[in-house]
């Protein structure tokens, strides 16, 4: 029999793409546990809420996507601005193999109930934060070791490049095109490898 965390793992595996397409608002729970293949009265058995399906989610979705495991410093099949625009090259590949309807499941959700829920807001801030910081560190090991030659402050640059980003993935869905991740693309490569 699987441990209570397993079992939740997998509702989420099997769920999570709901909520990533249409919304929280957009996601019943009866669309969840349709989508995990219980029944609705055994979600309450995982989750006290829909938002803490949300929050757990989200956690879910930082922790298990390999895409995130290429900023670890501790990647040592790449060097530290490999990792950043392998990091990136990985996401806009996930993109157009989603149909470029997706954008990313940590601003779509924080975007949409950032101001409405401060659980969800601050689990997206917080993995949102973990993510800057560990292109930070990307930035901080390349400019030690020579490879990147930049007078901007660091953080600055890490959250801009974040910002950046996600800015990119809300013009990609507006558009339903890629242009915008391209232009980002470009222009990190251009700033990062000059």
């Amino acid at each position: 029999m699987k441990n209570k965390k397993t079992r939740k793992d997998e509702i989420i595996k099997d769920s999570i793409d709901l909520m990533y397409l249409k919304g929280y608002n957009g996601t019943s729970v009866k669309d969840i546990t349709d989508a995990a293949g219980i029944p609705k009265g055994s979600f309450y058995n995982y989750f006290e809420d829909k938002e803490q399906y949300a929050i757990d989610a989200l956690n879910y979705y930082y922790d298990n996507n390999p895409v995130h495991k290429i900023l670890l410093s501790t990647n040592k099949e790449l060097e530290p601005l490999e990792r950043i625009i392998k990091f990136f090259e990985k996401g806009i590949q996930n993109a157009v193999k989603k149909e470029l309807k997706y954008g990313c499941f940590i601003g779509n959700l924080s975007q949409e109930m950032g101001d409405v829920t401060e659980t969800i807001s601050k689990t997206a801030a917080d993995i949102t934060k973990e993510i800057v910081l560990q292109v930070y560190k990307n930035l901080v090991e390349a400019h030690e070791k020579g490879d990147l030659k930049s007078n901007v402050d660091l953080k600055i640059l890490a959250s801009f490049i974040i910002s950046s980003w996600q800015g990119s993935l809300v013009r990609m869905k507006m558009a339903a095109n890629k242009t915008a991740l391209d232009d980002f693309y470009t222009i990190l490569t251009e700033v990062l490898l000059k």
